[in-house]
């Protein structure tokens, strides 16, 4: 049998904000990509690791375009729901989304509740999921990475979680290939959500692989050097992984705005000076902190914009101390 997977797709309607190019045609071109890739390479399935929308309730018109493309693909597409696609991060809501309705049409199957048999001549394959949940990399045991095989060859896992190859951010929940790889019984597991991707990891005789999202939506230097990527896989009496790289996707300095990540970091950096600024006057109790900033915006020249974002989020921890004196 061969897959074909991919993961992370944001379909929306509006431009975001670091894109040059018109986001929804450069996304479509990429759909019809793969699907020329499936119709031309014998791809028997489709698998896709969540995040299919950028939002549950995207515009129908945009919908339907991609729906009308979907159709086309291999069916159902076997998936797991990222973030993006349900609301509240509560995969129950799914029948209140787009998502339900491809569901519905039987464009989409959502491994969560049962795992899908497949059989060839010789070999059976199963292929279980799990979508995001907001403990997915909370749980000390991460269950919902983990997936027993019982009686076929080969078993195929898919989750949408922040699956690392290595130590990320502390603060920012994640899971480690490490953790996994003498607890889940599959010999390939599928994920999503990590936009930058890992390829293919290959320990213990078990796959974990992440080619990164397809699209690039965020303006990161690691995003701009990034070429948007599928996986495929080929299963026979051996299992075969490979990363192809999207024709259609330009480079990443094409289609993404260098000049408003400057600005971005610039504004972060300044802010970040503002409030190492707003500290130094620690003996001056008496003066507001609304006016220290003004003054310090005065003094260093700050832009008006600059300065009103550091007022804002000033009144919003301000706010958030009086509602917390109040609880408490």
């Amino acid at each position: 049998m061969k897959f074909l997977f991919f993961t992370d797709t944001h379909i929306r309607g509006n431009n975001p904000r670091s894109r040059k190019d018109i986001f929804v045609e450069t996304l479509y071109l990429k759909f019809q990509e793969i699907l020329d890739y499936i119709n031309n390479n014998g791809i028997d399935y489709v698998l896709f690791g969540g995040d299919l929308f950028d939002r549950p309730d995207i515009s129908l018109s945009v919908a339907q375009r991609f729906i009308e493309l979907l159709n086309n693909f291999p069916k159902p597409i076997y998936m797991v729901l990222g973030n993006h696609d349900i609301y509240g991060q509560n995969p129950t809501t799914v029948n209140r989304t787009i998502l339900g309705i491809l569901q519905t049409l039987g464009i989409i199957k959502v491994l969560d509740n049962e795992p899908v048999i497949l059989k060839t001549l010789n070999k059976t394959i199963k292929i279980t999921g799990s979508s995001y949940k907001y403990d997915i990399d909370i749980d000390k045991n991460k269950e919902k990475y983990i997936s027993k095989k019982e009686e076929v060859d080969y078993l195929i896992h898919i989750v949408h979680g922040m699956l690392m190859e290595k130590e990320f951010i502390k603060e920012v929940p994640h899971t480690l290939i490490d953790e996994l790889v003498f607890n889940t019984e599959a010999d390939i597991t599928l994920c999503g959500h990590y936009h930058n991707g890992f390829g293919i990891k290959k320990i213990d005789n078990k796959y974990f692989v992440n080619p990164g999202a397809l699209v690039r939506i965020n303006n990161s230097l690691s995003e701009i050097n990034r070429m948007p990527s599928f996986a495929v896989i080929d299963i026979d009496d051996n299992i075969n992984i490979y990363i192809e790289k999207l024709a259609s996707a330009l480079k990443g300095e094409d289609v993404i705005d260098r000049d408003i990540v400057k600005l971005e970091e610039q504004k972060e950096v300044t802010f970040n000076k503002i409030i190492q600024s707003v500290s130094s006057y620690g003996s001056y109790q008496f003066i507001s902190l609304e006016k220290i900033i003004e003054e310090i915006a005065t003094r260093e020249n700050i832009p008006e914009d600059v300065k009103k974002e550091a007022i804002i989020r000033l009144e919003r921890s301000q706010i958030s101390l009086s509602e917390k004196e109040v609880v408490d």
